[in-house]
């Protein structure tokens, strides 16, 4: 194994380890080595350097957990992204306009993250770091329907098609019909797939390039949404994406 290779396995393994920290919410060395494929030992230099660079600690009953470290690279990294830095009050105001909640999204490694959420019937910011399944979230298929086919395999050839709800697609044909349908109308639906009583539309938000920037979307409940005119409450959310978009541009310029 060569020195690069070395290296990036350390940082493979490195991620597992964190991944479940994070999972069990904490965890001991025993119990870290029973979840990875690496020996004891190696785990403990693993967790006591992690530890030493502040990334996890370890508590006084000598179990690890992930430290307040991590959210300095996360808000990092999220500050970095077009459609966060320039779509916020945009979703602000397209959740002040309808009263339901709206999110903004970005899709790394075939995963989609929530990088800002906005409830308008609180009218306040709320942020978000959450995680969801590509196939079964509106932020998730309004990007997947401007990927390519290949990409699109890729990503349910890591992931699948986890069934989350009974409503959940989990055939591949029947996805691919979906991003059809997605395309055609501009946006993406997602009627209790991922959480039963829950609806989200989402559209995608493109960077001048034509590559993706990410999505923005607005949820509610079943209730709720059926109370509403949709193609009214689309179109908003569209209006608001390409407002995004114009102001990614405006800043490039």
């Amino acid at each position: 194994m060569n020195e690069n290779r070395r290296t990036i396995q350390s940082v493979e393994n490195a991620r597992e380890i964190m991944a479940v920290l994070e999972e069990r919410g904490g965890a001991s060395v025993a119990e870290v080595t029973e979840q990875v494929e690496l020996t004891r030992g190696t785990v403990h230099t693993y967790l006591v350097t992690l530890n030493e660079e502040g990334f996890i600690r370890k508590s006084s009953d000598g179990e690890y957990d992930l430290n307040l470290k991590i959210l300095d690279l996360a808000s990092s990294i999220r500050e970095r992204q077009p459609i966060y830095r320039h779509g916020r009050n945009e979703a602000n105001e397209l959740a002040i306009a309808t009263g339901d909640v709206t999110h903004l999204a970005v899709e790394s490694d075939g995963v989609v993250y929530m990088l800002y959420s906005s409830r308008g019937s609180l009218k306040q910011e709320t942020p978000s770091n959450g995680r969801l399944p590509m196939h079964a979230s509106a932020t998730g298929k309004a990007l997947l329907a401007k990927m390519s086919d290949d990409r699109v395999e890729e990503i349910i050839d890591q992931h699948g098609l986890e069934s989350l709800t009974t409503h959940t697609i989990t055939d591949r044909e029947q996805l691919y019909e979906e991003l059809e349908t997605v395309r055609e109308r501009g946006y993406a639906n997602n009627y209790q797939e991922q959480t039963v009583g829950a609806q989200t539309y989402a559209t995608d938000v493109q960077l001048p390039d034509g590559s993706l920037a990410g999505s923005i979307g607005i949820s509610g409940t079943i209730g709720r949404f059926e109370t509403k005119d949709t193609d009214e409450l689309v179109q908003t959310m569209i209006e608001a994406a390409n407002q995004i978009e114009i102001n990614i541009q405006r800043a490039r310029s």
